[in-house]
Formats: structure tokens, C-alpha cells, sequence
């Protein structure tokens, strides 16, 4: 009786477990007694409760809400009232987990409120990392910003002059917005006066703090940018010379780095992507990675003045994007190196987007996804699930807008026809939204509440600094 007693038991312990692993990876039965495998679905939206609905059929569940189906294929449908809905087509793997939980609303009614008014449009508009900060150069002004504080629901502006020591007498032909440290502080600007361009590094939190790069390291380099994002370490290209050097606040020496640079692009303290005519043959120009005190050869393209550079890190690898836009055509590597270490004969990439003349290349803000642009044709990768969308918007980029942009980690936004766009980073879920100047980026708030925008008025020439919520009021 005891050794059937211990039989039994270890049938009901294997039955068990054999239940229990059916569960964990999904099998089920559905109410015809079939063996079904289930997937796991995240559904999430901004602002959250709203209702949820597969294929037609209400699931009485609202957003954020986590959700067992059966595998197949299923048309998602998010509404909430006075939003616009949002919708996704997808098919879920029995046994897999998916995430759709980067819906953004719409309100169905945007109602826009001026802040400020421009007799003419402003030189540029720059906006901090944080998104809180953005920094505007009206026209004709030589010295005085206007600084908007943008996690206030009503921006304040606050007028920043530069210290006149630090502008050359000639007045400038052109200013641009360069980059922003990490401090949310610092802003690196260049202005080009006659042949010359100057690079002046603006302190919003004391601008007699700011600084003249030019006159600081003695040097007139084409193009300067920040090492790591920090305020006091730079990186001076010559494109001439083709040489990169690097340069510290408080240091005057220059430290040479690189030669043979046609263009490059860097990552943290160390690591830089560049394309150089050194070991290259004629027509062509080699795509080198720099890392560790070491360089590495990843491909050769076509000579071109165009070069698409970008590298990042996401999930614990490396990705490196690499092309010219002449090949119609750009690369992108998962961890070169590690396949470079490990002796491969060649360098395979994990994407290849074939996009005509691209012109831009970037990451997301979270670094999931990598887009390649030209124009209303884009090409995006997805390093989550492994996978590459193509699509053509047919709506063309107004001017002098020079490429669409990453709007958060999961949108991408432009100006088509005088209007603000924005969609999903498969090309679904295409919403128009307010007025905008294309000669501006788009602005939103730090809690995307908010969407700021340099909008043309009826007045001739006329812009006005326009906010708009992006929620109905309830949700504010």
C-alpha cells in the first residue's frame, strides 16, 4: 500500500508539472476543448484608461492592462472619449510576450494659445535635453535669447544677453543651435561672420560665464562638439586638414586624436565612428570604428560628402550605423566588435535599409529603434524584436526642414503642408496636428502634456510661440 501510495503521488507530481509547464508556455483549451497556446500582450496608452477592442470586440478591459490571447492575428483599437483613436494590427506567437504599450491619444479638438508674438521669424530655436528648456534668438538680435521654461503650463520667457566682449563687432550672417551638455545648462551655438565661423558656449544660468571656443583654445576649426555631452571637453574638426583633436576648459594645448577624418560621429569619452581616406582606394572611403585606443575597419563605401555615422547602446550591445547616401543604402551592425574579435571574415549586419539617397540617420530616444530618412521615405529598425519597416508617407517635408525627427522613443514628427505631423515608428497611426513654421523643430513639454510651436500668423511675417495641450482638459 505504501509503494502505491508513492506511485500515485508521483503520477500526480508529473501531471502537475506537465499542467504547469502547458501554462507557462501558453496551452490552454479553448471552449470547443481544443489544445490552444496563448501570448502574453502589455496594451498601455497616454493618457491611460481607455477602452480596449480586438478585432471589433470589446474586451471590457481599459488601459493599462495586461492581457492572455490566443495565438492568431488580431486588429487592436484604443478609444477614449474626446481622443482620437489609435489602432495596430499584429500577430501574436503562442508562447510569446508582447509589448504594445506606446500609444499616444490624440485629443479629437487641439486648441492652441499664444504666448508671444515675432514681428519676424527668430534666427533659431534650441530645446535642452530635459525638454524643459528652450532657447530662442529673435530676429536681428546679435546678443539677447529669449528663454522659455516649458514645465510651466503657462511659459514664462526670460531675456539672457551675452556679454558684448564675446560677439565679434560684424554682425552675424548666420547663427545655429549646435548641441546641449547634460547639465540641461550649457548650450554650444555657432555663428558665422564673413568667412569665419565662431562657436560660443552659453551659459543660461550666468551668461557672463559664457565663453568664446575660439578665442579660448586659440584655434578656427570647421565644426566643434561635446565629448560625452559634458560642458568642459570638446572635440575641433578641421576639415581641411582632416584632422580631430580634443580640447578641456582650462587646458589652452590642443591634443591631435585623429587624421584622414572626413566626418565623424562619437560615443561617451572614447568611442568615435568616423569615415577616413586613408586606407581606402580611389572612390572610396573606409567607415572606421575607434575603440579603446584601437581602430577597426568596418566596411568601405562610396566617397561621398554625405556620410550616415551613429552608434549607441541598447540592451547591453552595441549598435553601429554606417553608410554613405550615395549607396542608397545604409548598414546597420549589432556588436561589430565582438564579430570583429571573433576572427569572422566578414562583418554581417543586422539590417540593411535600403532607402534611396538617404540623407539622416538616427536613434530613438530609448534606442530601440534606429531610423533612415529621405524625405516622405523611411526606413526603421526595430532592435526589440528584430525587425525592419518600409514606408513612404507621400507627404513631402516643407522647407528648409532638412529631415524629419525622433519625437519620443516610439514617434517620429515633421511639418507637411504647413502642419505638424506625427506617427508611429511602423508609419501607422498618422496624425495631423497644429500650424507650424518648418524652418523649427517641434517642441513638447516634459511630461508631453504639451506641444510648443513657432507657428506663422495671418500678420505678414508674423510668428508667435504657440503651446497646445495635447490632453483634453480632464486628463491635464
Amino acid at each position: 500500500m505504501l509503494l502505491v501510495g508513492y506511485v500515485l503521488v508521483a503520477i500526480a507530481i508529473i501531471l502537475a508539472t506537465v499542467v504547469l509547464l502547458e501554462y507557462a508556455y501558453g496551452f490552454g483549451r479553448s471552449k470547443n476543448g481544443e489544445v490552444v497556446q496563448h501570448g502574453l500582450v502589455f496594451v498601455a496608452s497616454t493618457p491611460s484608461g481607455a477602452n480596449v477592442q480586438f478585432s471589433g470586440e470589446s474586451n471590457r478591459a481599459t488601459t493599462n492592462t495586461r492581457l492572455s490571447l490566443v495565438s492568431g492575428n488580431y486588429k487592436l483599437t484604443l478609444s477614449k472619449q474626446d481622443y482620437r483613436p489609435w489602432q495596430q494590427t499584429f500577430t501574436l506567437q503562442g508562447g510569446s510576450v508582447l509589448r504594445l504599450d506606446y500609444a499616444f491619444l490624440i485629443p479629437k479638438a487641439l486648441k492652441s494659445t499664444p504666448v508671444k508674438a515675432y514681428d519676424t521669424a527668430p534666427q533659431f530655436a534650441t530645446q535642452s535635453p530635459d525638454r524643459r528648456w528652450l532657447l530662442v534668438l529673435p530676429a536681428g538680435s546679435t546678443s539677447a535669447f529669449d528663454l522659455y521654461d516649458l514645465k510651466a503650463a503657462k511659459p514664462a520667457v526670460q531675456v539672457l544677453t551675452l556679454p558684448p566682449a564675446l560677439v565679434a563687432s560684424d554682425p552675424a550672417q548666420a547663427w545655429k543651435p549646435l548641441e546641449w551638455a547634460d547639465d540641461n545648462q550649457h548650450v554650444l551655438l555657432s555663428r558665422i561672420v564673413g568667412s569665419k565661423t565662431e562657436f560660443l558656449l552659453l551659459d543660461r544660468n550666468d551668461m557672463t560665464k559664457s565663453l568664446n571656443l575660439n578665442t579660448t583654445f586659440s584655434a578656427n576649426p570647421t565644426k566643434i562638439s561635446l565629448i560625452d555631452k559634458k560642458y568642459d571637453q570638446y572635440y575641433l574638426f578641421d576639415q581641411t586638414a582632416q584632422t580631430l583633436q580634443t580640447a578641456r576648459l582650462g587646458q589652452t594645448a590642443l591634443q591631435p586624436l585623429l587624421s584622414n577624418v572626413l566626418a565623424y560621429q562619437s560615443y561617451g569619452s572614447n568611442v568615435i565612428l568616423y569615415a577616413s581616406s586613408k586606407t581606402a582606394i580611389d572612390g572610396k572611403a573606409a567607415i572606421d570604428l575607434l575603440q579603446g585606443g584601437k581602430t577597426y575597419l568596418l566596411r568601405e563605401v562610396a566617397a561621398n560628402t554625405t556620410y550616415l555615422l551613429n552608434l549607441t547602446q541598447y540592451s547591453g550591445s552595441w549598435y553601429v550605423i554606417a553608410g554613405a547616401s550615395s549607396e542608397n543604402k545604409v548598414y546597420v551592425y549589432k556588436d561589430p566588435l565582438t564579430q570583429l574579435q571573433s576572427k569572422r571574415a566578414t562583418l554581417v549586419p543586422t539590417y540593411v535599409a535600403k532607402t534611396p539617397t538617404p540623407t539622416y540617420a538616427a536613434f530613438s530616444a530609448s534606442a530601440q529603434f534606429v531610423l533612415i530618412e529621405n524625405g516622405s521615405q523611411f526606413s526603421v529598425y526595430d532592435a526589440q524584436y528584430d525587425r525592419g519597416y518600409r514606408f513612404d508617407t507621400k507627404l513631402p517635408l516643407d522647407t528648409p526642414q532638412q529631415h524629419a525627427s525622433w519625437m519620443d522613443s516610439n514617434r517620429i514628427t515633421y511639418v507637411s503642408g504647413g502642419k505638424v505631423r506625427i506617427m508611429d515608428f511602423d508609419g501607422t497611426n498618422q496624425q495631423t496636428l497644429v500650424d507650424a513654421n518648418a524652418a523649427f523643430a517641434q517642441f513638447f513639454s516634459p511630461d508631453y502634456k504639451y506641444l510648443d510651436t513657432l507657428s506663422p500668423q495671418a500678420a505678414a511675417n508674423q510668428t508667435s510661440f504657440v503651446s497646445t495641450p495635447l490632453r483634453t482638459p480632464a486628463d491635464l
